[in-house]
């Protein structure tokens, strides 16, 4: 009893320290112990077993986190240095074809767009953030709202240059100072506020780009014409009410009479077009 009692003090002194001492020196004390009649020997082997597995299991702790760290660290830098890859390149080149910012009176507009604009007088600003709105509110829509609702999504395409035409306006200084590389060092730099907005600006450029191809226009196309032929177009598709394909009869007569209107129809369309050109190259002969 008295040696289980010691034994168990002694294992509680063990376990108590703070590894202030070596394991040699621990293994020392407890051979002394064992030789001075303290313990048994399957006691003296039982401790020496607790010490070593003490020992193991510090190195795996001290190994565990230090492999926790440098997962981390990994992971950090890695995901620090995919954040800088995926910064768009910004090249004198890309910020040429962005094109050159102009603010829009409203002989950029036809009457019916003009309506949209209400209340922004002559502030490009306003009406920027007024053609975003629309934006938003027409391509945040279901897929079955656009099949629906075909005109609609055209103008939202003409807005979409109005949207974009206010922010390359807007960041014109941004531009500039970018070109002429004139910025502060520190913290008073607005360097990287600029690439950010020039950045911003590229994918806006693509996202109209890619509309306009759709219609069959480019990045040349005069942006006055594309928000008239996209607001026309419009207002085409818009004359046209949806039918359920189940009531449609199946004589080709009437499927006739419904193809000769469609035929009317564009043909107006295409007349109308061509007056606005005359109409403007009357009003420059006239300047």
């Amino acid at each position: 009893m008295i040696k289980y009692i010691f034994y168990t003090l002694f294992v509680l002194f063990i376990t108590s320290s703070v590894f202030a001492k070596t394991l040699d020196q621990k293994k020392n004390d407890l051979k002394k112990v064992y030789e001075a009649g303290g313990i048994s020997k399957i006691e003296y082997n039982k401790a020496l077993e607790f010490l070593e597995k003490s020992k193991n299991q510090k190195k795996t702790k001290k190994k565990t986190i230090s492999l926790i760290k440098n997962k981390d660290k990994t992971k950090s830098r890695s995901l620090f240095k995919k954040k800088n890859e995926d910064k768009e390149e910004i090249t004198l080149e890309k910020i040429e074809k962005l094109g050159t910012p102009v603010k829009f009176d409203n002989s950029y507009f036809p009457e019916a767009m003009i309506k949209k604009f209400i209340g922004c007088n002559n502030s490009f600003k306003c009406k920027g953030q007024k053609a975003g709105g629309e934006l938003f509110k027409t391509f945040n829509r279901s897929k079955s709202y656009g099949q629906k609702n075909p005109g609609k999504m055209i103008k939202a395409m003409g807005m979409f240059e109005v949207f974009y035409a206010s922010k390359l306006w807007y960041a014109r200084k941004s531009i500039k100072r970018f070109k002429e590389n004139e910025y502060k060092k520190g913290i008073f730099s607005k360097k990287k506020k600029d690439e950010k907005e020039i950045r911003s600006l590229f994918g806006i450029n693509k996202g109209r780009i890619s509309m306009r191809e759709a219609l069959g226009m480019s990045s040349d196309t005069p942006t006055k014409e594309a928000i008239k032929k996209f607001w026309l177009l419009g207002e085409f598709l818009d004359l046209g009410t949806g039918v359920n394909n189940k009531k449609l009869d199946k004589d080709l007569k009437e499927r006739q009479e419904l193809l000769e209107a469609y035929k009317l129809q564009i043909s107006n369309l295409r007349k109308k077009l061509q007056d606005d050109v005359e109409k403007e190259e009357d009003e420059k002969s006239i300047e």
